[in-house]
């Protein structure tokens, strides 16, 4: 049976006996390249969603299982990329709080606060499930019925947002140190 060509006429059975023969072998693949259950799954679900949308693109030259794992690294790279792009902005605000004791603790609640409050609404409710309520990825995801990978944005954007506020509020709280240490 030639699952390529039958992918890109568009055929679910295919897909789904296609993503039963290679799921398990990718989650291992990818589980094994980088010790996260988490980046596995959402290689795994990038790979096969990127696969039905390309399915008409597939090669008859290549086998499937090759074109299915070069997905997945393509993937793959990305999905590392931007996680440490986020560990990046991550470090940044820990970093930029951990500079608190120049600045008045309830100030720094309030510009918390309102950083928070300017965000847009699907990424403050994104922000408060995932970093005051603990909630993970997948789990929002599932809640506001969109796509981990969007949750993944919305965070990045409101670490990128929140990094404004408390870059001004520190380089303030710093110069004001300055001259009163004088």
């Amino acid at each position: 049976m030639d699952h390529v060509a039958n992918l890109a006429l568009g055929c679910l059975q295919t897909f789904q006996t296609v993503y039963s023969l290679y799921n398990q072998k990718l989650y291992a693949y990818v589980l094994k390249k980088t010790n996260s259950a988490y980046m596995a799954e959402e290689v795994v679900q990038l790979t096969f969603i990127r696969l039905w949308e390309k399915r008409e693109n597939l090669s008859s030259v290549h086998s499937l299982s090759a074109q299915i794992f070069r997905i997945a690294g393509t993937i793959l790279i990305d999905e590392l990329r931007k996680d440490a792009v986020g560990k990046k902005h991550l470090t940044v605000v820990e970093n930029d709080y951990a500079l608190r004791n120049e600045v008045d603790q309830p100030e720094m609640l309030h510009a918390l606060e309102q950083a928070i409050e300017q965000m847009a609404p699907v990424r403050k409710k994104v922000f408060k499930l995932s970093k005051v309520e603990g909630y993970s990825y997948k789990e929002i995801a599932e809640m506001l019925s969109i796509s981990p990978k969007t949750v993944e944005n919305h965070i990045s954007q409101a670490l990128k947002q929140l990094r404004a506020a408390f870059s001004s509020i520190i380089s303030l709280a710093i110069i004001m140190s300055a001259i009163i240490n004088k």
